[in-house]
């Protein structure tokens, strides 16, 4: 892939959260998401991405049960944004190793269709994405809380 040059890193937002008011913050940020947006979560292991998003979902009406897509690479799920039925794609790229992996997945494809794409792991193919695109940074205070910082990056 390429190197981007001039790439202009926007901070939206800082927050730190208590996770039991987990669902107050993904309400607050949710309403900044537009179709076709896609959020590449930055966090270690067990900071909460997956739980982020199941609350994400559920902003956007979603019935559907959020899980971890470490496995199935691709998880989408129904939700309703801006009262048009659309898909949120809660995608993993942990396990993934190559560029060429994204393209087998479809992921070349996918991610710019109607919906939201939000990707765990996605900060290991940084060049992969066409900007615009947020980055949700998560960052350890202590066990009940987190850090959470989202950029929008622009060419």
């Amino acid at each position: 892939m390429f190197e981007r040059i001039n790439m202009e890193k926007k901070l939206i937002r800082e927050d730190s959260v208590n996770l039991d008011n987990i669902s107050e913050y993904t309400a607050s940020i949710s309403k900044i998401f537009k179709n076709k947006d896609i959020i590449i979560m930055k966090g270690n292991l067990g900071y909460g991405k997956t739980t982020l998003t199941r609350h994400i979902a559920k902003n956007f009406d979603s019935e559907n049960i959020v899980s971890s897509p470490s496995f199935t690479i691709i998880n989408e799920y129904d939700i309703v944004f801006d009262d048009e039925e659309s898909v949120l794609r809660h995608i993993d790229l942990y396990r993934l190793e190559s560029y060429d992996d994204l393209y087998s997945v479809g992921l070349d494809s996918s991610i710019y269709e109607d919906g939201i794409s939000i990707i765990e792991w996605g900060d290991k193919f940084i060049d992969f994405f066409n900007t615009p695109y947020y980055i949700l940074e998560i960052e350890s205070v202590d066990d009940d809380e987190r850090l959470f910082r989202l950029f929008l990056l622009n060419d």
